[in-house]
């Protein structure tokens, strides 16, 4: 036996190795109609290793549609929803809708068959969709011709055999134009046969159950062949031709033997204990009553375990699709707070750049204005005879006299460099200006507004400001050498008063500078 499945093996390599796609579909056609009714695991091995050697997404697909559908026969739910579905995720990842429709086709009959219909009708409509996709006309009439034959099959479930009749007849319109036209016709007239049969009209039943017989004939023993014989013989019993039942009744059980189709034997054993009422056979009818009851609560079981298991993976996917719901809310919202923050950044940033370049514009305005009136810098006229005695100490020994030649010594001062001197300090420049620092003192206060650090330190920013703006070489300067030359102890102290007197960073003011000039010259 081994050695059989081996050589199987090593001819179905050759056959996919050679690209022999005819030689392929006829290994798959008879694995799944002539192999599987006479030993199903073998049928089983020959579509695993078709599966294993396929060379392309579509080939190994249709390799394990091959065991879904053998599995499903065998009544195995799980491995045939098991092979199904990875089936469905391989053809996904392709453009061959026709194979995609299938799939989707073998599963809505699948859940259809253990009564999970809102899955079933999933997958139903997504067959639909996917069938008006496809461009191949025939191939399109072959999905639309199977999707209204699972149609009629749910209605015959449901008991509503006139209208499953019509989907048929319906389905029937499409399968005439295509190439296999007998092989659809045949699962078409043994379902009409079974939906007149539970009309009681038993004629028409086995007009179209010899028109199945006949048209079967052409290919190989299969479930189906088993099917048309277990309805010839429950119309013979209803015609009480015993002998003519008992015929197909046992070529029934022939074939089924065969196979692992166990609703197809239940309907077998259903039908044999009709023969055996009829017959007053108790003993045989005890018998089939029993390996019945059997088969059944085997179906049930394996029914029950399936859809449990089905809930389960929904459970399951459905909690996955939650979490991924969640993780992708959850994303957007953090990407939206970013965003928003970034675009806030961004604005805060504009509005900044605004107010930068407005204070650039406003320094050299200022700077201008001093230039063309020759005013000092951080200086302004102020009516020395008004002042509130008793403010400060200097005022009640200092006359006004004096406070006006102090004053004017300090414009003098403004106009020099010696405040870039490192060493300057308020006894140093009162000792030049031959007053006390409390005079001095007292005098900056008043007319320059701000104490004498402060005022020496204006003193210096405007004075680099000027080199700036009229000397190109002191803006290639770096800022250690720009902080030594106004007389700071670091470029660290420079940096920080800098922008306490213009609210801008020596190197933002130097950038917008150096862009300013490179306007007005283009």
């Amino acid at each position: 036996m081994k050695k059989k499945l081996v050589l199987l093996y090593l001819v179905a390599c050759a056959l996919v190795n050679a690209q022999d796609l005819d030689a392929y579909n006829k290994l798959y056609n008879k694995t799944y109609l002539e192999t599987a009714s006479k030993d199903f695991k073998k049928a089983l091995y020959i579509a695993d290793s078709l599966y294993k050697i396929s060379g392309t997404p579509t080939l190994q697909a249709k390799s394990l549609m091959l065991s879904a559908n053998l599995c499903r026969d065998a009544k195995d739910f799980n491995r045939a929803l098991s092979y199904a579905e990875k089936a469905e995720t391989i053809i996904e990842n392709t453009d061959n809708l026709n194979w995609q429709a299938r799939i989707s086709l073998f599963l809505a009959g699948q859940y259809r068959g253990v009564e999970l219909y809102s899955q079933s009708k999933k997958y139903a409509q997504k067959t639909l969709k996917t069938a008006k996709m496809i461009k191949d006309t025939l191939i399109a009439h072959k999905i639309q011709g199977l999707i209204l034959q699972e149609m009629a099959y749910y209605e015959m479930d449901q008991k509503k055999y006139k209208k499953s009749n019509q989907y048929i007849q319906q389905s029937q319109l499409h399968f005439n134009v295509i190439k296999e036209k007998d092989f659809f016709t045949t699962d078409n007239e043994q379902m009409l046969g079974s939906n007149y049969y539970n009309l009681k009209n038993i004629n028409a039943s086995l007009y179209h159950y010899k028109k199945a017989l006949n048209l079967v004939k052409d290919f190989p023993e299969n479930e189906t062949t088993s099917y048309i014989y277990i309805g010839l013989a429950n119309v013979y019993l209803e015609k009480k031709n015993l002998s003519k039942a008992k015929q197909y009744l046992d070529l029934a059980k022939k074939v089924s033997e065969k196979t692992e189709n166990l609703e197809q034997k239940k309907e077998i054993y259903t039908t044999e204990k009709q023969y055996y009422l009829q017959t007053e056979n108790i003993e045989k009818l005890k018998v089939t009553d029993q390996r019945k009851d059997t088969l059944e609560k085997k179906i049930e079981s394996k029914t029950r375990q399936f859809i449990d298991e089905s809930y389960t993976k929904l459970d399951k996917k459905i909690i996955k699709t939650e979490k991924k719901s969640i993780q992708k809310n959850y994303l957007i919202f953090i990407t939206g707070l970013l965003l928003i923050l970034i675009l806030t950044l961004y604005i805060r940033s504009k509005i900044q750049q605004r107010k930068n370049i407005e204070k650039f514009k406003q320094i050299l305005r200022k700077s201008n204005i001093k230039n063309s009136t020759d005013i000092p810098i951080a200086s302004e006229k102020i009516d020395i005879s008004v002042h509130q005695a008793g403010n400060n100490e200097a005022v009640v020994l200092m006359s006004s006299e004096t406070e006006e030649k102090l004053l004017a010594k300090l414009n003098k001062f403004e106009k020099t460099n010696l405040f870039n001197n490192k060493n300057i300090s308020l006894p140093f420049l009162a000792g030049r200006f031959e007053t006390n620092t409390k005079y001095l003192s007292y005098v900056i206060n008043t007319h320059k507004e701000k104490d004498f650090n402060n005022y020496i330190n204006e003193l210096r920013i405007n004075y680099i400001i000027e080199k700036l703006k009229n000397d190109p070489q002191y803006r290639n300067f770096k800022l250690a050498s720009l902080a030594d030359e106004v007389g700071f102890s670091s470029h660290s102290k420079f940096s920080k008063i800098f922008k306490k007197v213009t609210s801008l960073s020596p190197s933002l003011f130097i950038k917008y500078l150096q862009e300013e000039i490179q306007e007005k010259e283009d």
